[in-house]
């Protein structure tokens, strides 16, 4: 039996609601899956721990040739590091079975006892958790060795540690005594510190840099140092402090915080406080997912929240920002960014975009959400961790609004529709729809449920059953003026998730007007250069559903670029250079191929991320799959920037050029620089930010 993949889902996933333990492993044993997944719940029940799921099933087709059968092992967990240990235990003791020796169940059973005594949190510490989790408060152990704990989320959050009696709400002054406490939560904020010894942690030797605190500012004048020495100071609670940097790779990291707060004895009072507060410890949290739009939607979203004055954590493809302070950088989607931004005291306000990935490697960061969005589902990412169909992966997406006290729905998406079976007790739903005629939108209506849609090319909104007129879908700058049609859905989606929030017609109306996306605020999705005669199209479109939608916004610019009533101009052709990352099926690269065929006049296919093909053969498959429907002229290359040159040079005035999956907007700009440097330069003008 050999362990070939493992992982730790820490919250709500597609298995069970609880935490997870998941194995992939290989062996040849008839009930390999099943025995090891009794075993490690054994072993866990063994040391009292209170486990009762499991789950098995035998993987088609993913072992090679030759190779045993594959199995998918799940386990609920209460410990991690109980649960690997467990998995390991398990895995020997069925492997000296197999070598037909007796199992030493007593000595494992024995060894894992001890790791588990070595963790246990005292009686009056588990007594207080209960207490806090059947008032409904959010409860978090930071650190399995350390006894640290997070009771609720973002301000209003409390920290618990049992030998700290005298200290305020987040142990600040115990914090900055314990060193390893300290680091944990430096970690979870996503910064960086130096490498030591778990058990002996000590400051480091190397040249440092102390970096002074006053009224929450970082006296310094490189950016990157006050960011960093800033959100050190705030994840400790201090407005005061001196913050000790060491060199890092990228940004320096922290070695000491060094302050003297004042003494406090707000810890007295927790139990007090969490029951008198309403909100139980929690924020305001939206969770945005679906296949397509999740990064606009969630930035227009956070625009809005904090333009209406909350502090806003937000978590996205863009990176983490906290109260407008860039936390973090490239794709930010899953658990431990989302994490980060609920255990920031300064948070108010939380906006995560929640990425397929990451609800499949490390499960859903937060038990519930005040709103959750569900934007669509269709075919990308099929054939990866267990997910075959769209079905499978409308179950992985529905995570999100099954944890939602509302759930916002398209409704004109027949898996968003049926995720409403999967709300929790409960739980409302607010549609959404392009389509004011849609069926399942009128009947929510009637029985008087809320919903967003378009009517006239107005956004409407209905609320406990009074209609408003919250805004023309032209005058958000997103829909390239009504062009752009998947962004007035996503507009409709955003302000669904804003109503349900509570947030007001005007508040909802002022954060889609002057939400901006563009390649500096929002790269990669649908950024529109303007060169002369020509217009150029950025997108991060990888998949069918994004290609033809992209299509659309393409099509409606070229036919603005080249007809005239005045002139009787032909429209402009739309040319496309296009790809797909290499681990996508081969019928969906084929489906691929099909659909930009059928909707671009000339394709110039290129080899993006092979990951795991051979170089140039996942364009071969899109290639083959466009010739194979007819239509488009089709070209095919090694790399992203021959194809853009190419395509570049075919255009003719009034033309539309498509770039689509791209990595960053650079790649763009460089392919084009050294056939015509003019151009580039202006590309680059448009894609700075504005001052």
């Amino acid at each position: 039996m050999r362990i070939v993949q493992q992982r730790l889902l820490r919250g709500a996933n597609l298995y069970s609601p609880t935490p997870c333990i998941v194995a992939v492993i290989e062996s040849p044993l008839a009930e390999a899956g099943p025995q090891l997944a009794y075993t490690v719940r054994f072993l866990q029940q063994a040391c009292g721990e209170a486990v009762e799921f499991m789950y098995a099933e035998l993987e088609d087709n993913k072992a090679a040739a030759g190779d045993p059968p594959r199995w998918r092992v799940v386990v609920q967990y209460t410990l991690e590091h109980l649960a690997q240990a467990a998995l390991a235990a398990a895995v020997e003791l069925i492997a000296a079975t197999g070598r037909g020796e007796a199992p030493d169940i007593p000595a494992a059973v024995a060894t894992l006892r001890a790791l588990a005594e070595s963790m246990a949190l005292p009686a009056a510490t588990q007594a207080l958790l209960r207490e806090a989790a059947a008032l409904g408060v959010p409860v978090q152990r930071i650190s399995e060795h350390g006894g640290l704990i997070r009771l609720g989320w973002g301000q209003r959050q409390w920290r618990y540690l049992a030998r700290a009696d005298d200290d305020n709400r987040l142990l600040t002054n115990t914090l900055l005594r314990e060193r390893q406490l300290m680091r944990s939560l430096l970690i979870e904020a996503q910064l960086g510190v130096p490498a030591e010894d778990f058990h002996a942690p000590q400051r480091q030797e190397g040249e440092r840099l102390r970096v002074q605190i006053l009224n929450g500012v970082a006296q310094h004048a490189d950016a990157a140092v006050r960011g960093v020495a800033q959100r050190a100071a705030a994840t400790l609670g201090l407005a005061h402090a001196q913050v000790d940097l060491l060199p890092g790779r990228r940004l320096p990291k922290v070695d000491a915080v060094l302050a003297a707060p004042p003494p406090s004895q707000e810890q007295h009072g927790l139990l007090r406080a969490l029951h008198a507060d309403p909100a139980r410890g929690r924020i305001p949290v939206i969770g945005i997912t679906g296949t397509n739009g999740k990064t606009t939607t969630t930035l227009m979203i956070a625009h809005a929240v904090q333009l209406a004055g909350f502090r806003t954590g937000c978590a996205s493809t863009q990176g983490i920002t906290v109260a407008g302070d860039l936390y973090g950088e490239g794709d930010c989607t899953g658990y431990w960014s989302h994490r980060a931004v609920l255990a920031s005291p300064q948070t108010e306000f939380a906006v995560l975009e929640t990425a397929r990935g990451g609800l499949l490697k490390r499960g859903l960061a937060y038990d519930r959400c005040s709103v959750g969005v569900m934007l669509n589902v269709s075919d990308d990412h099929l054939g990866m961790d267990g997910v075959d169909t769209v079905e499978q992966l409308a179950r992985v997406k529905s995570l999100v609004v099954s944890a939602a006290d509302t759930a916002v729905l398209n409704a004109d998406d027949a898996h968003c529709v049926a995720a409403r079976a999967r709300l929790a007790p409960g739980a409302r739903a607010v549609y959404f729809s392009m389509k004011p005629d849609n069926p399942v939108l009128l009947a929510h209506l009637a029985q008087g449920g809320d919903a967003v849609w378009l009517e006239n090319e107005v956004i409407m909104l209905s609320q406990r059953q009074v209609r408003q007129r919250v805004m023309p879908a032209t005058h958000v700058p997103a829909t390239s003026g009504g062009l752009a049609r998947y962004n007035i859905a996503n507009s409709l989606a955003a302000a669904a998730a804003l109503a349900a929030s509570g947030f007001s017609v005007m508040q909802i109306s002022a954060g889609l007007s002057s939400f901006e996306s563009n390649a500096a605020t929002n790269p990669l999705r649908s950024n529109v250069f303007e060169l002369g005669a020509m217009t150029i199209v950025l997108d991060y479109a990888h998949n069918p559903a994004a290609y033809s939608a992209l299509a659309t916004l393409a099509r409606g610019l070229a036919q603005g670029q080249g007809q005239s009533k005045a002139t009787g101009q032909a429209p402009g052709r739309v040319l496309a250079v296009v790809t797909s990352p290499g681990d996508r099926r081969d019928a969906d690269l084929a489906r691929t191929g099909a659909t930009c065929a059928a909707h671009f006049d000339e394709l110039f296919v290129y080899e993006s991320a092979s990951r795991g093909r051979a170089h140039g053969e996942a364009a071969q498959i899109i290639a083959d799959g466009a010739r194979a429907s007819g239509g488009a002229a089709i070209h095919t290359y090694d790399h992203a920037a021959a194809a853009v040159q190419e395509a570049y040079l075919a255009c003719r005035p009034g033309d539309v050029l498509v770039f689509a999956c791209g990595t960053e907007v650079a790649t763009l700009i460089e392919a084009i620089r050294p056939i015509d440097a003019p151009a580039a330069s202006r590309l680059a003008q448009q894609a700075a930010p504005t001052a």
